[in-house]
């Protein structure tokens, strides 16, 4: 059992299409910091070393690296890319019809009401809980078309999540700063958890290749709870400091507003 090489071509024809779009949008990326372009591009890149090459594929034999590809592409991907600020820049673009295009996305109804921040919230639980402890889990492990479409799942679950707690991006809704650093926190809760409940579980929770023993893939799932409980932490970290700032610089500006 292993990955088409289909599923290659497609992830890296996207990502450096997109990497393109973007570093050619000149015009568009000067209201863009520095650490924020590089925060896109540098998703981008750790997005192809998750999505192409050895890493997918050994991936779906080897659950310690499927864990690995999703705390990237969940929980650190997906806030870079949102940090790289790419609807700011696509709505700005030289091109109309990526502008008419976003532009449209952003009035439809439905894909507004996903940016709500408990929507987001709801969406990522789902697809965080889902992929672990259902027939997902086990589907994400044994069939490489499932496994494949599961990782589109964590990013874009994780885009979703983090868009409306982030700055650099126009937000379809007022968010509170207080409650951009409540949702981070509170989100660590579940994520502690699925990594504890697969370090610390005694059942296999997903169909084991014919070579694997049952006690090599309780240590195999054994050891990706493990980084799921340490890394999630960590970098979650990452961003509540960064909401934090944005907080803190806010209710500096609203204080400089009024003594003028």
């Amino acid at each position: 059992m292993g990955l088409s090489p289909i599923w290659d071509l497609f992830f890296a024809s996207s990502l450096l299409g997109i990497a393109f779009w973007y570093l050619t949008e000149k015009v568009a990326r000067r209201s863009i910091s520095i650490f924020r372009q590089i925060s896109f591009l540098s998703g981008l890149a750790l997005s192809f070393a998750l999505l192409v090459g050895p890493i997918p594929h050994y991936a779906i034999r080897i659950f310690w690296v499927h864990m690995i590809q999703h705390i990237g592409l969940m929980m650190l991907i997906s806030p870079l890319l949102v940090l790289g600020a790419p609807i700011t820049v696509a709505l700005a673009s030289k091109h109309p019809r990526i502008r008419f295009m976003v532009g449209s996305l952003g009035h439809n109804f439905f894909i507004r009401q996903l940016f709500k921040p408990q929507v987001g919230f709801a969406i990522f639980l789902l697809v965080l809980i889902g992929t672990h402890f259902s027939p997902l889990a086990n589907l994400g492990m044994t069939n490489p078309n499932a496994h494949c479409l599961e990782l589109i799942l964590f990013l874009l679950g994780g885009f979703i999540y983090y868009y409306p707690v982030m700055e650099g991006n126009p937000h379809p809704f007022f968010v509170p700063y207080s409650l951009r650093v409540i949702s981070l926190f509170a989100m660590m809760l579940p994520e502690t958890m699925v990594g504890f409940f697969l370090y610390s579980g005694n059942r296999i929770l997903h169909s084991l290749p014919a070579a694997t023993s049952m006690q090599m893939g309780l240590a195999d799932q054994h050891q990706g709870g493990a980084i799921m409980w340490a890394m999630g932490m960590l970098i979650d970290t990452i961003w509540i400091v960064l909401a934090a700032k944005d907080w803190f610089a806010n209710e500096q500006l609203l204080s400089e507003a009024e003594d003028e």
